[in-house]
């Protein structure tokens, strides 16, 4: 294994493969009490406690666009350099190095950064920047 090898977290949301860059998230963990955030788009599911940080966590097929599942079990929780974000998704099913897929051109799916082939199938390689981007310009209104 390559040192400075690029890993994807792929996961599921509204049934659908997508994956986050792993240097950009901090943490995956089970669902906990959430506090509502006043007058937040109802993507937002409210903020938690972040290991003393507030983090704000909204259902990421909601935002998307996208019918939420009921099924939520897990956050992804953003490196807190990268943004104070959440995103309440189905289930993680693991973490990929470069290595082990090919990176083709971005589907013409929302927030879509690359399409990353697996043993299993296809995931979507979401661009995390946009996603902050647009939920800045949604959370000011």
């Amino acid at each position: 294994m390559v040192a400075n090898e690029r890993k994807f977290l792929i996961f599921f949301s509204n049934g659908q493969q997508y994956a986050f860059d792993l240097a950009q998230v901090a943490e995956v963990m089970d669902p906990v009490i959430s506090w509502p955030i006043p007058l937040a788009p109802p993507c937002y599911i409210g903020a938690i406690n972040f290991h003393g940080a507030i983090v704000a966590v909204m259902d990421l097929a909601d935002f998307m666009g996208l019918a939420s599942c009921s099924e939520l079990e897990k956050i992804i929780v953003l490196d807190l350099n990268v943004a104070s974000l959440g995103f309440l998704v189905e289930r993680v099913a693991r973490i990929v190095s470069e290595q082990e897929i090919e990176i083709h051109e971005a589907p013409d799916v929302r927030f879509a950064a690359a399409s990353l082939s697996l043993p299993e199938g296809r995931a979507t390689l979401l661009d995390i920047d946009a996603i902050i981007g647009e939920a800045e310009i949604l959370m000011n209104g």
